[in-house]
């Protein structure tokens, strides 16, 4: 997969308002011939369409979207493209895509393909519970590596990964970027995940051809309501508390203290910004725990010397790299994935 695409998390600056639409043309970049059927989407959303027989596309969206455009085909390296420029150059031209799935060159592979696939769903889907209702229906596609030496797992993928959520009632096709899982091995000489990185970009679409199962609203809801999107659209607003969040911290970094319960205002600044993004401070450098009204419980922690991030109206925070999380907020993964305009319309 083309690598540039890690960069899909990087500063959003627009703002929720008017509907918007994009028009364009994919083509060849070989042959300049226009490309039918290709996905063009805004990611992690379920605002999608196809080109038509002569490549073209027009996309529409209620909001004033903040995420980009992914344009991906199987066969091509996918393209985010910056929304501003084809207003003004729409020709999009996509390259065929090399075969660089073995670009990772391991020769200390001593793990059976069902080892790592069982690793692989578990920390791709995730840990929840209702994981079983989560099912990938090409995971022939995937390609896994292990390292002895660097006790670390890598999967990839020349084509979207297909999930199919049962739970949420979401079909997502995942452009899997980067994935790697890397252990420790303790005492007891047990291979332990110590830590797992990924990304890449989505879309969603409806199990429900027509009307939305009334199961998949009510496991949607209960869903948001311990999401980390809903988190950061409540801390935006300054509403953690009147929506079922509460923070907790100790005096000290050590683990071993006690917890005490404490307001947002003691743990975080914000300021509205221009363009409608909020600006966040950490007050200081430890930990803040979360607990939700159902006992669930989360962390997060600054990752960034200056301790600020930003949200926008959609609950993204940025840049991706300075919080660090734990609890509900890092487990459940794509099984609890919402898209990200959820709850918007």
């Amino acid at each position: 997969m083309n690598n540039k695409l890690v960069i899909l998390f990087t500063l959003f600056v627009n703002s929720i308002g008017f509907a918007q639409t994009f028009t364009g043309t994919i083509l060849d970049a070989d042959t300049n011939y226009p490309l039918p059927n290709v996905s063009v989407y805004f990611d992690g959303t379920t605002i999608g369409v196809i080109t038509d027989l002569e490549g073209v596309f027009s996309i529409t969206s209620k909001q004033n979207m903040t995420v980009p455009l992914v344009v991906s085909s199987i066969g091509y390296e996918s393209q985010i493209i910056d929304k501003l420029i084809l207003q003004t150059s729409p020709i999009i031209k996509l390259k065929p895509e090399a075969n660089n799935l073995e670009e990772v060159i391991v020769s200390d592979d001593d793990w059976s393909r069902a080892k790592k696939m069982g690793y692989f769903k578990r920390e791709f889907i995730g840990h929840s519970i209702y994981s079983k209702d989560c099912k990938i229906t090409n995971l022939d596609k995937v390609k896994l590596k292990y390292s002895k030496v660097d006790q670390t797992m890598y999967a990839m993928a020349d084509q979207p990964i297909i999930i199919i959520n049962k739970y949420l009632g979401y079909k997502v096709e995942y452009n899997l970027v980067d994935f790697e899982i890397v252990f420790k091995t303790p005492p007891s000489g047990l291979n332990t995940v110590s830590k797992v990185l990924y990304s890449g970009t989505s879309v969603f679409s409806e199990l429900s051809k027509k009307k939305i199962k009334k199961r998949y609203i009510q496991n949607r809801s209960f869903v948001y309501k311990t999401s980390l999107l809903y988190f950061m659209r409540s801390l935006a607003k300054n509403t953690l508390r009147q929506n079922g969040f509460r923070l907790f911290k100790r005096e000290s970094a050590d683990d071993s203290d006690p917890l005490f319960e404490t307001t947002q205002k003691s743990v975080f600044r914000t300021v509205k910004r221009k363009n409608n993004l909020t600006e966040v401070a950490f007050f200081d450098s430890k930990k803040v725990v979360v607990s939700f009204d159902n006992l669930d419980q989360a962390f997060l922690l600054p990752n960034a010397e200056n301790r600020l991030f930003y949200i926008d109206d959609f609950g993204i925070h940025s840049p991706v790299n300075s919080l660090l999380f734990g609890g509900v907020f890092g487990s459940n993964r794509m099984v609890s994935m919402l898209p990200i305009n959820y709850n918007l319309d």
